[in-house]
C-alpha cells in the first residue's frame, strides 16, 4: 500500500489521526492512528474493531490492518460529515434529537451484538499483548482504591459522610466488575463529538477506551453526562431499551433496568469526585467547552439522584452524596448551567 497527500485531522496526547490518500489501492484513502504515548489504548481499539468486523457490525471504521512495533493502526475512512456535537451547536433542534436518538439506537445495537462475548475478545487482545486486567475490573479497583477522595470532598465543605457509604461504594464496585447480563463490548468514551453521520448512517469514532463492561456505561452520556432536555433523555432512554430489550431479557424487567442504570450512574458521580480535586472550591475551570466544571459536578449528582429516586440500591453512599450536592449547590449558587444551541 503506497500512501500520499497525508492530511493532518487530529493530534492528540495519545494518538496522532491522519488522513491519506492511497496510490493503486481499492479504496481511495485511509485514516492512520498512531497511538505515540499509550500503545496499550491502541491494542485495545484493534481488538474492539476486529471483534466488530467478526461480527459484521458496521457501527464503526472498519479495521484494515495495523502494526505492534510502530503503535500503528489503519482504518476505513468514512469521509466527512457532522457529528452529534456539531449537531448540538447548531440551530436545528429536530436534526439533533434525531441525530441523538440514532446514535441511542446504534449504541444499542451494539451492546445487544456483542452480548456472551468475553471470550472472544480476551482471546483477541491477549494474542496482540496480554493485558493487565481488564477494563472493568480497572473501573472497579479505582472506584475502591480512591474511596479516600469523595471523603476528602466532604470534609472540604463540612458534609456528613454515612456510615454505610463504604459497604455501597463495594457494592457499585462488584456491579461494575461483574455487570451479568449487561456485560457487552462498549465504546468506552461516548463524547457527542466521537461519532460521525455519513450516507450510511451513523458511526461511533474512536475505541480506545472500549472494552467488555456494563452496556449502561456508554448510555450515560445522555442519561447523565452531557446536559439535555429532560424530555430528550426520556426519548433516547427509551429508544435504547426498545433495540436492547430482545436480546437482553433483563432490560424487559422495569426493576432490574431501574436498578442497574441507578447503579451505574452513581459510579459515575462518584468517579467525578475522585478526577477532580476539591481546589475546584476554590478555582472554576471548564471541563468541556463552555461547561465547567463545578457545573458538570452539579449536573452529575442531582442527574444521579433522579435516576436513584425510583429504587434506590445504595441508600447511605446516597445520603452522602445528597448532602453534598446541598452543599454544593448552595456555595455555587449562581454557576451557570449549560445549553446546547439547538435546544436553546
Amino acid at each position: 500500500m503506497l500512501l500520499a497527500e497525508p492530511q493532518v485531522l487530529r493530534t492528540q496526547s495519545r494518538c496522532h489521526v491522519v488522513r491519506a490518500r492511497v496510490r493503486g489501492g481499492d479504496v481511495a484513502t485511509v485514516v492512520l492512528k498512531h497511538f505515540h504515548e499509550d500503545p496499550m489504548l491502541g491494542l485495545d481499539e484493534w481488538a474492539g474493531l476486529e471483534l466488530l468486523g467478526r461480527h459484521n457490525l458496521i457501527t464503526a471504521p472498519g479495521l484494515i490492518a495495523g502494526d505492534i512495533s510502530s503503535r500503528l493502526l489503519v482504518l476505513e475512512d468514512l469521509g466527512t460529515g457532522p457529528s452529534l456535537e456539531d449537531l448540538f451547536r447548531s440551530d436545528d433542534p429536530n436534526a439533533a434529537t434525531g441525530g441523538l436518538l440514532a446514535v441511542a439506537r446504534i449504541t444499542a445495537q451494539l451492546h445487544a451484538r456483542t452480548r456472551g462475548v468475553q471470550g472472544d475478545f480476551d482471546l483477541l487482545r491477549h494474542s496482540l499483548s496480554p493485558r493487565p486486567m481488564r477494563v472493568r475490573i480497572d473501573n472497579a479497583r479505582s472506584l475502591l482504591e480512591h474511596a479516600d477522595r469523595l471523603r476528602r470532598w466532604a470534609e472540604a465543605v463540612d458534609s456528613p459522610v454515612a456510615p454505610g457509604t463504604q459497604e455501597d461504594l463495594e457494592r457499585l464496585a462488584r456491579e461494575l466488575a461483574e455487570p451479568g447480563p449487561f456485560l457487552s463490548l462498549t465504546h468506552g468514551d461516548m463524547a457527542p463529538g466521537n461519532t460521525l453521520f455519513t450516507a450510511s448512517g451513523p458511526r461511533l469514532l474512536d475505541f480506545e477506551y472500549c472494552g467488555m463492561r456494563h452496556a449502561l456505561y456508554d448510555a450515560l452520556m445522555w442519561l447523565l453526562i452531557v446536559p439535555l432536555p429532560d424530555e430528550l433523555i426520556t426519548r433516547a432512554d427509551l429508544t435504547y431499551r426498545i433495540t436492547l430489550a430482545p436480546a437482553c431479557e433483563a432490560a424487559q424487567v422495569d426493576a432490574t433496568w431501574t436498578r442497574a442504570r441507578a447503579m451505574v450512574a452513581t459510579a459515575r458521580t462518584v468517579n467525578m469526585f475522585q478526577w477532580m480535586s476539591p481546589r475546584t472550591l476554590e478555582r472554576n475551570r471548564d471541563w468541556a467547552p463552555g461547561f465547567s466544571e463545578r457545573a458538570a459536578l452539579l449536573r452529575h449528582l442531582s442527574r444521579a439522584r433522579v435516576l436513584r429516586e425510583p429504587f434506590n440500591p445504595v441508600p447511605d453512599l446516597s445520603r452522602t452524596l445528597d448532602a453534598l450536592e446541598q452543599r454544593l449547590a448552595e456555595r455555587w449558587a449562581g454557576t451557570p448551567s449549560f445549553t446546547w444551541p439547538a435546544f436553546r
